[in-house]
């Protein structure tokens, strides 16, 4: 056998070796398997707002029991609704019920809210502005939960000249009517209505703004489901 054959032969076996033995040593690079996974991993919420996670295990969901690594932060249900309870950050774990070695976690992060918080349908009375001047405004918000087909916000009665802003997420102000994904109403007194239809779940704020001071006045904001 010559040298050329010899090296042929070589190159030739050890070609067949890698084709025929690299098969059990494929990396698996799809998805993980039989692990435990939190969806969402990550998620932000505001004060008295919720999100609902959900554990799976290679696409189906399964049974876990679920825990907050601080309940002064937030809060979980026995059925993973997490509740926003204080700014901060907190881990919400889940447990595979029938095997505790399952263990995945959530990162959640609350966002405080600002403002004077209302509810649903209740009435605040005697909203007076005091000495606040043009642009100027009172701040409140509402929790409105997902699935709501209106957010509707009066303020009616009393003296004076009120405009009502609502936006979610950011608490607006007068410089753009109707504020971004929001509702405004500005007419003469205290006789504004602007309803949202189909709002987003979380928090939407409402700015009272001074056109002329007001006083005695009446706000409401209702979300309908």
């Amino acid at each position: 056998m010559t040298h050329r054959n010899v090296v042929r032969f070589f190159s030739g076996a050890l070609l067949a070796a890698l084709v025929y033995g690299c098969g059990d040593n494929v990396p698996n690079v799809g998805p993980p398997t039989e692990l435990l996974l939190v969806d969402p991993p990550f998620a932000g919420i505001d004060q008295g707002t919720t999100i609902g996670l959900f554990a799976s295990l290679n696409g189906l969901e399964v049974p876990v029991t679920w825990a907050s690594s601080d309940a002064a932060v937030a809060t979980v249900s026995a059925t993973g609704v997490v509740t926003g309870v204080a700014a901060g950050r907190a881990s919400v774990t889940a447990t595979k019920t029938d095997d505790p070695t399952q263990v995945r976690s959530a990162s959640i992060t609350v966002a405080a809210v600002v403002g004077i918080g209302l509810t649903s349908g209740v009435p605040v009375t005697g909203v007076s502005s005091g000495s606040m001047v043009r642009s100027q405004g009172l701040v409140y918000h509402i929790a409105v939960p997902a699935g709501a087909t209106a957010l509707t916000v009066t303020f009616t009665g009393g003296t004076g000249d009120g405009d009502i802003y609502v936006q979610k997420g950011t608490p607006p102000d007068d410089s753009q009517y109707p504020p971004p994904g929001g509702c405004a109403s500005g007419n003469s007194g205290n006789a504004e209505s602007c309803t949202v239809a189909n709002p987003a779940a979380g928090t939407w704020y409402i700015f009272v703004a001074v056109w002329d001071p007001y006083a005695g006045a009446t706000l409401t904001a209702t979300a309908t489901p």
